[in-house]
C-alpha cells in the first residue's frame, strides 16, 4: 500500500513540476506577445498623431484644394496586434495557472484589443468603400472623417500602450 501511495505522489510532483514549466513557458511567451504588441502599437500611435497633425492643418488651411493636390497619403496604418500566446493558454487551460486578478486584467487587455483591432477593420473598410474627393466640400468631409477616426485610433493606442505596460509590470517584467 505504501508503494502504491508512494507511486500516486510522485506521479503528482512529477505533473505540478510539468505544469508549472509548461506556466513559465506559457509565461515568457506572454510577455513576448504583449512586449511586441507594445512596440507596434507605440510605434503606429506616432504615425497616427502626425497624420492627424497633417489632417488637422490641412482643415484650417485657407486653400484646402490646392494642398489636398499637394498632399502625400501615406495610408491609415492601423496597428496589428497579436493574441496568439493569449488563446493558447486559454485553449490549453494553463492561464488557469495565473492569479485571478491578473487573468480578469488580461481578460480586459485582450477583450480591449480585440475592440481595436474591429475599430481598425471597420475604419479601413468605410474608407476605401468612399470615392475619391473632387469638389472642396468633399476633401473637408473626408478630412474631417479621418481626423475623428485618428482621434479614436489614437486613444485606443494610449489606452492599450498603458495596458500593455500594466501587465508587464503585474508579470514582472
Amino acid at each position: 500500500m505504501i508503494g502504491v501511495y508512494l507511486g500516486f505522489a510522485l506521479n503528482n510532483y512529477g505533473e505540478k513540476r510539468k505544469v508549472r514549466k509548461q506556466a513559465a513557458t506559457f509565461k515568457t511567451m506572454l510577455i513576448n506577445e504583449i512586449q511586441e504588441n507594445l512596440e507596434q502599437v507605440e510605434s503606429v500611435n506616432l504615425y497616427h498623431d502626425t497624420l492627424t497633425d497633417r489632417v488637422s492643418m490641412m482643415l484650417n488651411s485657407e486653400n484646402l484644394m490646392t494642398d489636398f493636390k499637394k498632399f502625400r497619403f501615406t495610408g491609415l496604418r492601423p496597428g496589428i496586434v497579436n493574441s496568439s500566446a493569449y488563446t493558447t493558454g486559454v485553449q490549453t487551460g494553463i492561464l488557469q495557472e495565473f492569479d485571478i486578478q491578473l487573468i480578469q486584467s488580461l481578460n480586459r487587455l485582450y477583450a480591449y484589443q480585440n475592440n481595436y483591432d474591429d475599430y481598425n477593420s471597420t475604419m479601413i473598410s468605410s474608407f476605401l468603400a468612399k470615392d475619391f474627393p473632387d469638389e472642396e466640400e468633399e476633401v473637408r468631409s473626408l478630412f474631417t472623417i479621418i481626423n475623428m477616426n485618428m482621434s479614436d485610433v489614437n486613444n485606443f493606442e494610449r489606452e492599450l500602450a498603458y495596458s500593455y505596460k500594466e501587465i508587464l509590470e503585474k508579470l514582472g517584467n
